[in-house]
């Protein structure tokens, strides 16, 4: 691993933390709105907060490959720009929840299976934390997190299928409550499209060593 590899990893690492943490936040927002919350800006500006800390990480680590003109990899530039993909826009996500003027019943039967896509999520970002890790310190274990990705990402896409059906044939719910609600769980399973792709960047590198 030259220098310039573990520069960028080590920011890997670090970005993958902050997504990690946003992935977090955003799963309390959601429960929040379940369970009838109404203020969701601490947990906004927490998001908000984070994607400005990765955004700073991502200019660093394109700066960095930019710099290595001699040694350009466009395998390393791939993997910082998928990272970006991961953390788009939560915060936008997490405000559109917030003016939803909807409040589901406890018995409602969106709530166990926004909860069951919530934890999934939540489990992806810890994946993709343990990925970075592995890359920079034992890249022998990363093989073996993009797996695990892959395995969380596909059981994702059929969570939100679930939810996304639950909700079509929901004529109790307005269609605009209804569109609302799939956009944030769409970004969701976008998020974690993103983190699938990461992992397949990170095999590409894996590759070359």
């Amino acid at each position: 691993m030259d220098k310039m590899e573990q520069k960028v990893f080590a920011n890997l690492e670090k970005q993958s933390t902050l997504v990690n943490r946003t992935f977090k936040e955003m799963g309390v927002v959601i429960t929040q709105f379940l369970e009838g919350h109404e203020d969701f800006q601490k947990s906004v500006l927490k998001i908000k907060n984070y994607e400005k800390e990765s955004n700073k990480l991502r200019r660093k680590n394109l700066e960095t490959v930019a710099q290595a003109v001699s040694m350009y990899r466009s395998d390393l530039l791939r993997l910082v720009m998928k990272m970006s993909d991961v953390n788009a826009n939560q915060a936008g996500a997490s405000v559109r929840l917030s003016h939803v003027q909807f409040t589901p019943a406890s018995s409602d039967g969106m709530i166990p299976r926004f909860k069951a896509l919530i934890e999934a999520f939540i489990r992806m970002g810890e994946a993709l934390r343990n990925l970075m890790r592995n890359l920079g310190e034992n890249m022998e274990n990363a093989q073996e997190s993009c797996g695990k990705i892959d395995v969380i990402e596909e059981e994702v896409d059929q969570l939100y299928r679930d939810l996304h059906g639950h909700l079509y044939n929901r004529i109790d719910i307005p269609l605009r409550i209804i569109m609302q609600l799939l956009s944030v769980a769409k970004h969701i399973e976008e998020a974690c499209d993103h983190c699938a792709s990461v992992a397949d960047s990170v095999r590409i590198i894996l590759a070359t060593h």
